[in-house]
């Protein structure tokens, strides 16, 4: 019952294709910076767990700004606290990202085909998880309402 109310909010919400179309755009850009970073620190002849975690360090800060501030327009809740929500929604992109990595390594797959892979797997994660929590009310507002709705 309760992600039936969620869907039907959602799909109410007329401005979500539109935040969707920004985020794809940013997330292009974003894409463009990490991989760009990874190949070059790949290439630099980093560990592989530093190149991951380094390309992905430089574009988190640059999609958390351009969400914020472009697509998203989110000044309701201060900064740092946005920034703390964002931290557990990349956190769990990180760990996605690195174990996609890894076992497309281990199939024989380069470590670009496994940030490919990645990327795709993480972009709804990245869109509802920010668009809901990270720049909407928060992961404690968010469980609270929804704990309430039982």
């Amino acid at each position: 019952m309760q992600i039936h109310a969620l869907a039907q909010r959602f799909y109410a919400d007329a401005s979500w294709p539109y935040q969707l179309a920004r985020y794809a755009s940013i997330g292009g850009f974003v894409t463009c910076i990490d991989v760009g970073t990874f190949a070059l620190f790949l290439r630099a002849g980093w560990p592989l767990l530093a190149v991951i975690t380094a390309s992905w360090a430089i574009a988190l800060a640059t999609h958390f700004s351009l969400n914020k501030y472009v697509n998203f327009r989110a000044h309701d809740r201060p900064a740092h606290e946005q920034a703390g929500t964002y931290a557990v929604i990349a956190g769990i992109t990180w760990l996605t990202t690195t174990a996609i990595v890894k076992i497309a390594i281990a199939f024989g797959a380069t470590p670009l085909v496994g940030k490919a892979i990645a990327i795709a797997f993480n972009v709804p994660i990245g869109f509802f998880g920010h668009r809901h929590l990270t720049f909407g009310r928060g992961i404690t507002a968010t469980a609270r309402l929804l704990l309430k709705r039982r």
